[in-house]
């Protein structure tokens, strides 16, 4: 089966017809737990890029705790200058204590549902060349899938699995593999590949397609997060804040648009005044299309609080697996008998030597990741109980739609039957005047006829011999004109529906 396999990377085919590449800078946040400050570099060329791995980025096998980060910037987007983020990092490390202000918030600029116009998958090209990215990929663990869920553009994706990651050249070890994508069918999406080990809980990680708002949003959620950095799902629980936030402006916008719809639908001019309007055409075409984005919002909404349900049970899965409480042969009898106050230094030696100490520092590790893990379960089921209110709010306005268009389809329904009522009533009036005047313009005609002598002379007969030509004539031509009409209208709409009836009887 085509399920994840281990220690796979990026393929050439991939490399080639995924990505696209537009080398440009790029920021890199790396958080470890022996520095007490975020480390943020801007890089642009191949030697840039090849210095820092070599020289900073850390191993998973004897590195810190903690997690790197490679924003890979959206093309189009402006060049933030080294001196700009030195001037603009220390405030934000001042207040980091403290939730951040602007957490959440996007520029006006970049704000509203925005479709994409011409389908051009932005998370796709690369902001280095590919061989840059190549080498990125190897240093950064990335797992080949990431390629299929950038490609599925237009498909909500978080994807998880447990492998082995390593080196081609070095040794593989047990790691987690996320992978995350946000739909196109809006501006700002975005894909993230996090391969985290849990031996050294250690996280490499790029998030692809950021706009210049996203790149700062991340590093002020990062700079709150510091003693969670390397905690698997940080990065995950951060790419479904963002989602969320680019979705409630979505919904907003969406919401706004489809309720002016559904007022204009209330407020609607007469069917008269309608059909001469020259701008209905244009009406009705903007809110099939308000119903249609809102609709297609709903169902990307309902996609999207299935992969966060998806993320929550993973949340469930991490308590039994490779951050479950430690088991190092030492039994917690043994240790509730320990009274480390009294315990001579010999003693503390020989506790340190039989694997206590490390013991000790699992369980604190336990214990925290334990917290975090509550944090982001907590936070993930208030995030899925706003997908489902915007869901309802959705469902609500879809509805509405339909109710008002069924309720001025009704009052359509009745104009037409009041204008064919009073039409009935001018037939009527037709009809008995027809009938007052047919009589005598009846007999007008057959009396004016030639076939008549009223003033006969001698052996003269007041009827014409030839009278029987008229009775005939018309007795015929009445006949021919019934029978072409039964032929048509009546005989020949049986015979087809008594066909239809037995071919599908036959079928």
């Amino acid at each position: 089966m085509d399920w994840p396999r281990e220690n796979m990377g990026i393929s050439e085919k991939d490399f080639r017809n995924v990505f696209k590449y537009e080398p440009k800078v790029s920021r890199v946040v790396k958080i470890m737990s022996t520095d007490p400050a975020p480390a943020i570099d801007l890089l642009e060329t191949p030697e840039e890029w090849e210095d820092w791995l070599d020289v900073k980025l850390p191993s998973p096998q004897s590195g810190p705790s903690g997690l790197v980060l490679i924003l890979a910037r959206r093309p189009g987007h402006n060049r933030v200058s080294q001196d700009d983020m030195g001037r603009e990092l220390p405030s934000k490390l001042e207040r980091s204590a403290t939730f951040p202000d602007e957490v959440g918030v996007m520029p006006d600029s970049e704000k509203g549902p925005v479709p994409s116009q011409n389908g051009r998958r932005s998370a796709s090209t690369m902001p280095f060349s590919m061989e840059t990215f190549k080498l990125i990929s190897r240093r950064f663990f990335m797992h080949g899938s990431i390629a299929r869920v950038v490609n599925r553009s237009d498909v909500p994706i978080f994807s998880r699995a447990e492998l082995h990651m390593g080196s081609p050249e070095g040794p593989a070890y047990p790691a987690y593999v996320y992978n995350c994508r946000s739909s196109n069918a809006w501006e700002r999406d975005l894909a993230l590949s996090v391969t985290h080990f849990p031996r050294s809980r250690l996280t490499y990680a790029v998030m692809f397609g950021c706009p210049a708002s996203v790149e700062q949003n991340v590093i002020d959620r990062l700079l709150v997060s510091m003693a969670e950095a390397s905690h698997p799902l940080l990065l995950p629980g951060i790419f479904a804040e963002l989602e969320r936030n680019r979705h409630m402006e979505i919904v907003e916008s969406t919401m706004d648009s489809i309720e002016e719809s559904i007022f204009r639908l209330d407020n609607r001019k007469p069917t008269e005044n309608q059909m001469q309007d020259p701008e209905l055409e244009t009406r009705n075409c903007k809110e099939r299309s308000a119903w249609l984005d809102t609709t297609y919002l709903r169902n990307g909404l309902q996609s999207w609080r299935k992969q966060l349900e998806k993320m929550l049970e993973h949340v469930e899965e991490l308590k039994d697996q490779s951050y479950s409480r430690p088991e190092l042969g030492v039994t917690w009898k043994l240790l509730n008998k320990l009274n480390m106050d009294e315990t001579s230094a010999e003693q503390t030696k020989g506790i340190e030597n039989s694997g206590i100490a490390q013991f000790w520092e699992k369980e604190e590790c336990y214990k925290q990741c334990t917290r975090v893990s509550m944090k982001i379960k907590d936070r993930l089921k208030c995030i899925i109980d706003e997908y489902e209110e915007k869901i309802r709010e959705c469902t609500m306005r879809v509805d509405g739609v339909a109710m008002a268009t069924q309720w001025s389809h009704g009052e359509t329904n009745v104009e037409i039957a009041l204008a064919a009522g009073r039409d009935s009533r001018h037939m009527r009036s037709i009809a008995v005047v027809t009938m007052v005047f047919l009589p005598g313009t009846f007999f007008a005609s057959v009396f004016s006829m030639g076939f008549f002598n009223w003033l006969p002379e001698d052996n003269d007969s007041v009827i014409s011999r030839y009278f029987w030509i008229y009775v005939l004539a018309t007795v015929s031509t009445t006949l021919i004109t019934l029978g072409a009409w039964y032929y048509f209208i009546v005989w020949r709409q049986k015979r087809h529906r008594f066909t239809s009836d037995e071919e599908h009887y036959i079928l």
